[in-house]
C-alpha cells in the first residue's frame, strides 16, 4: 500500500508533457513543409524563417541554388549553405524570409516506441502517425550510427520530409533507402543548423552558399 501511494504521488508530481491537438499539429507541419525544385523533394522550415532543411541526396553535386515552394504558394530562392554527407542532411538559406512559423528541432534523445507524425511531400500530403521502431545503423548510411527506423509509408518525393513529435518538433528527416526505410536524426541536424546560424554573415550573400558547402 505504501509503495502504491508513493507511486501515485510521483505520478501526480511529474509534469505532463505538453501536446498539440491533432489539428494544430497537422496545420503547423503542413505550413512549414516545402517542396524543393528541382528535383521535387521535400523539406521543412526549421529554427528560423530563413532556414530550410532537407535530405542531402536530393541536391545534385555542384548545385548551389534551388527554388523552395511553400504550401501557401509562396516561392523563394534558396542557397545550399551546409551539408552533412554521413547524415544525408543539408541546410538551405532563403534569400528572403517567409511569414511562416518554423518548426523547432527536438533536443531530447528519442526513445523507441515513440509515436511520430509525418505528412510527406506537401504537394500530395498524406498525414499519418508512425512509430519509432528502433535506432541503429543502416547499410545505405554506414557512417551514421543512430538512424531512425520507423513505420512510415513513404513514396518517391518524400525524401527530406520531416518527422515530428507530439509538440511539432522535428525529430528527423526522411532518407528512405533500398535496404532499410529510415529517417536521419535531429542531433546531427541541429548541430548543422546552428553552425549556419552562428555565422557572423548569416544574413547572406551568394558567397555564403559557396563558403559553407560541405561544412
Amino acid at each position: 500500500m505504501f509503495a502504491a501511494g508513493v507511486a501515485a504521488l510521483l505520478l501526480l508530481a511529474t509534469p505532463a508533457v505538453p501536446t498539440a491537438t491533432p489539428g494544430t499539429l497537422r496545420r503547423a507541419l503542413h505550413a512549414a513543409s516545402v517542396q524543393i525544385d528541382p528535383p521535387g523533394c521535400s523539406g521543412v522550415l526549421a529554427e528560423s524563417n530563413q532556414i530550410v532543411v532537407t535530405a542531402r541526396h536530393c541536391i545534385d553535386a555542384g548545385v548551389q541554388k534551388l527554388h523552395v515552394r511553400f504550401t501557401n504558394d509562396v516561392t523563394r530562392i534558396a542557397w545550399v549553405v551546409a551539408s552533412d554527407e554521413a547524415a544525408d542532411q543539408a541546410v538551405l538559406f532563403l534569400e528572403d524570409p517567409v511569414d511562416v512559423e518554423p518548426l523547432p528541432i527536438v533536443r531530447r534523445r528519442q526513445i523507441p516506441g515513440t509515436v511520430l507524425y509525418f505528412e510527406g511531400n506537401p504537394s500530395r500530403p498524406r498525414f499519418q502517425s508512425a512509430r519509432l521502431d528502433r535506432i541503429g545503423r543502416c547499410p545505405s548510411l554506414p557512417d551514421l550510427p543512430n538512424a531512425l527506423f520507423t513505420s512510415i509509408a513513404g513514396v518517391p518525393g518524400d525524401s527530406g520530409a520531416p518527422l515530428v513529435d507530439v509538440v511539432a518538433e522535428v525529430v528527423g528527416l526522411v532518407h528512405g533507402g533500398a535496404r532499410c526505410h529510415i529517417a536521419t536524426p535531429a542531433d546531427t541536424l541541429v548541430r548543422l543548423v546552428h553552425r549556419v546560424l552562428e555565422q557572423d554573415d548569416v544574413h547572406m550573400t551568394r558567397g555564403l552558399g559557396r563558403e559553407h558547402q560541405g561544412a
